[in-house]
């Protein structure tokens, strides 16, 4: 009996070992290919959470080495009450085909399909299998001798990865010229997906910003205001570069455009003039490192925020968000970061030094789809239990067909979402006046988009330039420096922010961003007659939903203080008129009387574009 026991025993430690091995081995491999297929833009796995950090390569280790090893004492506890199996047998069986699922799965996913991952996988399985039958006891010396060097280099991993990060942050803050006095921290808040016409503040009916509509009456609010494109790739690089879409260049079939460096980043001339530089993203699909965003940010955060996220962003934790957690009706974004998280992040590193003025570049992404925004906003504006939900891009529901009362769902959940985020920021702003930060803080807030809700048959946004996918808020706010109880009804970008910014700074003539500075709109509104009409520009997506404009080609617009003229590059032009067409019903592009503003606002787009 205690033979018995004894090798039961044995049997056990040799089935973690094994399972700590193969755990170890599977996840440095996978945090290797992930990097490497990202690098050659293949990666497709679920492309909803498909983008990582050079920190998934120990967190993919350390995953895998718990998941394996939960494996490896269900198997544990099968050999003691089953000793008659061949349990190393199966156990190596097993714990093969796992790693070779999770690798190929990574390398073939998007090129075959899932039964044949599964078949591939199963084969190379049975392979080593075989192969570990004439080996077996090489091999399993083998794994007990190297277990310690493969556990080491997995610990190398976090403490290079981690040090790194840390020591490369620290450094640069060491290495910060040292800033003026009475130097101003910058805060700007992206609002992802809203829409200006949604904001109390922009005359809607309902209560949806109360924090905001506070904070414009204490400073300027710009009424018409414009983003560059209908998403956030473009969006968020000419709020950066000062630059529109035709320039930088970001676009969706351009990811790399950013780490070019043609262009200089807010970021960049900021932390020349002493700033510490921190962006805090909620939106980890396209506001990120991967993108290029952190260029010029001494301290970016965007993945790996939570533990679940960074269990989702694993291989197997794709497979659970796709596979099952899908399944069971969840629909949310995996590991949404929610705003307090961001708030928390914010706050954490203006807390590490206070010495230096800081700028805070940050996305909040709930009002994004699916709006599903936490108790009690969710049902703040609406008497369903459980509104919103249906519009939901990354489960491919961008165009339903949805009754009058779900669309209204919809509205009643992304408004609450609204609601949500102006909480949020009021509680952000009331933590920089407790810590006596608020005075000396120039605060900007913002959108990257507007968001489309059946208007011209669309939904969500990305796939036209209508005006209720552009038009954004911009608020500026600094007692002092900015005047109070100030609208301004001209047309203006946002990818005036960089330029504005510095002159509000006092650079003067010495910034690299081209101007004009909105500054000049708030000294002497009558002043500029021919201030530059913003310009918007999306690229094609050939993989769009049918209805989507941009499914058959690119698109630009340009918008005076009356009209809105949409090109596109194969269906024509549109015209509408803002001031007596607000929801740009009746497209006036045919109309004869109307040829010389298309002629003129065509020659002005060509302009915007040299």
């Amino acid at each position: 009996m205690n033979e018995m026991s004894a090798s039961a025993h044995g049997k056990a430690k040799q089935i973690l070992i094994i399972a700590a091995w193969f755990g170890l081995v599977t996840g440095l491999f996978e945090g290797a290919i992930f990097l490497a297929l990202q690098r050659l833009n293949r990666l497709t796995l679920y492309r909803s959470i498909v983008d990582v950090s050079v920190e998934i390569v120990w967190i993919s280790a350390l995953f895998d080495l718990l998941l394996f090893s939960v494996v490896g004492l269900a198997l544990a506890a099968m050999a003691r009450l089953f000793p008659r199996l061949p349990i190393i047998q199966i156990c190596v069986g097993l714990f093969s085909f796992m790693a070779f699922l999770d690798w190929v799965g990574l390398a073939l996913t998007g090129h075959i399909r899932v039964y044949a991952i599964f078949l591939v996988s199963l084969g190379l399985a049975v392979q080593f299998r075989y192969w570990f039958r004439k080996h077996e006891a090489a091999t399993v010396i083998f794994w007990r001798r190297s277990l310690p060097w493969v556990g080491a280099v997995a610990l190398f991993a976090f403490v290079a990865i981690k040090g790194g990060l840390w020591l490369q942050e620290r450094t640069a803050v060491a290495n910060l010229p040292a800033a003026s006095a009475g130097t101003p921290n910058v805060l700007v808040v992206v609002v992802d997906a809203l829409r200006a016409d949604h904001l109390s503040s922009y005359g809607y009916a309902r209560p949806t910003s109360p924090n905001l509509d506070r904070i414009a009456r204490e400073g300027v609010l710009f009424e018409n205001t414009f983003a560059t494109s209908s998403y956030t790739f473009p969006s968020h690089a000419s709020m950066l570069t000062g630059r529109y879409p035709h320039e930088h260049q970001a676009e969706w079939l351009n990811p790399e455009a950013l780490n070019d460096g043609r262009y200089p980043t807010l970021g960049e001339a900021l932390r020349s003039r002493g700033y510490r530089t921190g962006g805090f993203s909620a939106n980890v699909f396209w506001f990120t490192r991967a993108f290029g965003f952190d260029r010029g940010f001494i301290h970016f955060e965007d993945y790996f925020q939570s533990t679940s996220d960074m269990v989702l962003r694993t291989a197997f934790g794709r497979a659970l968000e796709k596979s099952v957690m899908q399944r069971l009706g969840f629909v949310d974004i995996p590991a949404r970061v929610r705003a307090p998280d961001i708030n928390h992040s914010v706050l954490r590193w203006i807390d590490r030094d206070r010495e230096r003025p800081f700028f805070v570049f940050l996305n909040y992404m709930d009002v994004h789809d699916p709006y599903l925004p936490p108790a009690p906003y969710r049902r703040k504006f609406s008497k369903l239990e459980n509104p919103g939900g249906m519009l939901n891009w990354r489960i491919g529901e961008t165009d339903p067909k949805l009754t009058p009362e779900q669309l209204q769902s919809e509205i009643d959940a992304y408004d609450g979402a609204i609601a949500y985020v102006d909480e949020q920021i009021g509680q952000l702003i009331g933590e920089l006046k407790n810590r006596g930060l608020l005075e000396n803080t120039l605060i900007v807030i913002t959108a990257d988009h507007g968001e489309g809700f059946g208007e011209h048959d669309l939904f969500l946004h990305g796939n036209s330039l209508y005006r209720e996918m552009i038009q954004v808020p911009l608020i500026f706010w600094k007692p002092g420096k900015v005047p109070a109880d100030v609208r301004i009804a001209q047309s203006v970008t946002n990818a005036a922010l960089p330029a504005t910014l510095m002159d509000l700074l006092g650079a003067d003539n010495q910034t690299p961003f081209p101007g004009p500075s909105l500054m000049q709109l708030w000294r002497d509104p009558q002043a500029h007659p021919n201030w530059p009409y913003p310009l918007s520009e999306i690229a094609q997506q050939a993989w769009a939903s049918p209805g989507s404009p941009v499914r058959s080609g690119s698109m630009k617009s340009l918008v005076s203080q009356q009209w809105h003229y949409i090109e596109h590059e194969k269906e024509g032009a549109k015209l509408y008129d803002l001031k007596n067409d607000f929801r740009e019903t009746r497209d006036q592009a045919s109309v004869p009387e109307m040829q010389d503003v298309i002629a003129r606002l065509k020659s002005q787009l060509l302009l915007s574009q040299k």
